[in-house]
C-alpha cells in the first residue's frame, strides 16, 4: 500500500461530504431530519457513509480492469482491500444492532415484526435500484428483445432475488451483471436476518458462547461471516458497558484508523487477520468514538442516513459515466488521473442522487405509521425520525 493509492479515494470522499454539507445545509427538510436524527449510535451512522463510499471507489478500479483488461476485477490490492473492508464493516453494523436487539429482547423476540420492519426497510430502495439497472440493460440493448420470452424470464430471476441468484448477461447484454455489481452482499445480509430468530435461542448464558464457537468454525470456511460475530460480540460488549468509557475518547482516534490501515495491506480484508482487525476498529465506533467529531458533522451524518441509496446505485451511475468516456475517447485511454476525475463526477452525483432516492423512496416507508413492535427494529435513528415525523 502507497500513500498515493489513498490520495483519489481521499478526495473523492472529500467531494462527497461537500456535496453532503450543501444538502444539508440548504436543504430544510434534510436540515429539520438531520436535527432529530440523534441517537446513541451516531458515530456508526456516521460511518455508513464513509464505507459506501469506500466501496464506490473500489468498483472505481474494477471498471478500468474491466475496460483495459476485459475482466472485472482489478489488480491493485489495497482499493480491492478497502472495498472488502468496507463491506465487512458493514457486516459488522448490522450483526451489533440486530444482536443488541435480541440481547434487549430478554430472550424474547417477535418474528413476524423483524421481518415486516426488514421488508418495509431494505424492498422499496432494492426494487428501485433492480428498475435503474433493467432501464441501462433496456438501452443497452436498444429496447428490443434479443431473446425469446422464456429466456429473458429466466434471466430476470436473478435481479430479483436479492443476491441469492448472481446475476449475469440479460437479454444478449452478456457483461449485465457490472451495471449493479453489489446485489451478493444483500444475500449475507438476509441469510444473517433469515437466521436471526434461531441464533436468538441461543443469547443467553453459554448457549451463546455456543454459539460463537460454532460460528467461529464455520468462519474459518467463510471467513466473511465473523464479521456478523464480530457485531455481535461488539453487541454483547456494549450492553453490558465495556466500551464507552475509555474507547469514545477522541484521543483513541488514532488506534481505529491505524486497525483499518494495517487491514488494508492484507491480500484480502476477508482474512481472519484482517476481520480481527477490523472488529478492533469496529468496537470504537461502537462505543461512540466519532474521530475527532468527523463522524458526527452534518455533512456525514447526511452522507450516512443515504448510504444505502448510494451503495445500491453508485455502480449504475459509475456504469453510465464510464460509458460515455467509453463511447468517446474510451476508457483505456485515460490516465490515472482521469480516470478518478470521472469517478469523482460519478460520486458527487450519486450523493445527489442519493439525496433524492433516500427522502422520496426510503423515508416514506420508514417514516409511515407501524405497529410500535415492527418500528422496534427499525435503525434506531430513523425510528427517532419516525416518531417525531
Amino acid at each position: 500500500m502507497t500513500f498515493a493509492s489513498l490520495v483519489f479515494p481521499a478526495i473523492v470522499a472529500l467531494l462527497c461530504l461537500a456535496v453532503s454539507a450543501a444538502i444539508a445545509s440548504r436543504d430544510p427538510w434534510y436540515r429539520e431530519h438531520l436535527k432529530r436524527h440523534g441517537h446513541r449510535f451516531e458515530a456508526i451512522d456516521g460511518l455508513r457513509g464513509f464505507l459506501a463510499v469506500g466501496v464506490l471507489c473500489a468498483h472505481t478500479m474494477t471498471t478500468r480492469g474491466f475496460y483495459l483488461d476485459g475482466v472485472w476485477a482489478t489488480t491493485s490490492r489495497v482499493h480491492v482491500a478497502m472495498g472488502e473492508s468496507a463491506v465487512t464493516l458493514f457486516f459488522m453494523i448490522t450483526g451489533f444492532l440486530f444482536w443488541r436487539h435480541v440481547i434487549r429482547g430478554n430472550g424474547g423476540f417477535d418474528t413476524s415484526a423483524f421481518y415486516k420492519a426488514r421488508i418495509r426497510r431494505l424492498v422499496p430502495m432494492y426494487a428501485v435500484s433492480v428498475a435503474f439497472a433493467l432501464f441501462v440493460v433496456a438501452a443497452l440493448s436498444g429496447f428490443r428483445l434479443r431473446v425469446d420470452l422464456f429466456t429473458l424470464l429466466h434471466q430476470l430471476r436473478e435481479w430479483v432475488s436479492f443476491g441469492f441468484i448472481p446475476t449475469g448477461e440479460l437479454n444478449g447484454v452478456k457483461d449485465a451483471h457490472i451495471v449493479n455489481a453489489v446485489y451478493w452482499t444483500l444475500a449475507w445480509e438476509w441469510s444473517f436476518y433469515l437466521a436471526l430468530p434461531l441464533l436468538a435461542l441461543f443469547a443467553r448464558g453459554w448457549g451463546f458462547a455456543l454459539l460463537v464457537a460454532v460460528a467461529v468454525f464455520f468462519g474459518t470456511q467463510a471467513p466473511v461471516s465473523l464479521a456478523f460475530v464480530g457485531g455481535a460480540l461488539a453487541a454483547e460488549a456494549s450492553e453490558r458497558g465495556w466500551l464507552q468509557a475509555h474507547l469514545s475518547r477522541n484521543w483513541m482516534a488514532p488506534v481505529p484508523i491505524a486497525a483499518i490501515g494495517v487491514a488494508l495491506t492484507f491480500e484480502t480484508a476477508y482474512h481472519p487477520v484482517s476481520v480481527a482487525l477490523l472488529f478492533v476498529a469496529f468496537l470504537f465506533f461502537a462505543a461512540g468514538n466519532t474521530l475527532g467529531g468527523l463522524l458526527t458533522t452534518r455533512a456525514a451524518k447526511l452522507l450516512g442516513a443515504v448510504s444505502y441509496s448510494f451503495y445500491l446505485t453508485h455502480c449504475i451511475v459509475l456504469f453510465i459515466a464510464f460509458r460515455l468516456v467509453e463511447g468517446t475517447i474510451g476508457v483505456a485511454n485515460l490516465s490515472p488521473e482521469r480516470h478518478w476525475l470521472v469517478a469523482a463526477l460519478a460520486a458527487t452525483v450519486t450523493t445527489a442522487l442519493s439525496a433524492i432516492t433516500y427522502r422520496r423512496v426510503e423515508y416514506p416507508f420508514i417514516a409511515s405509521r407501524v405497529p410500535r413492535a415492527v418500528a422496534a427494529f427499525e435503525p434506531a435513528g430513523a425510528a427517532s425520525a419516525a416518531r417525531h415525523s
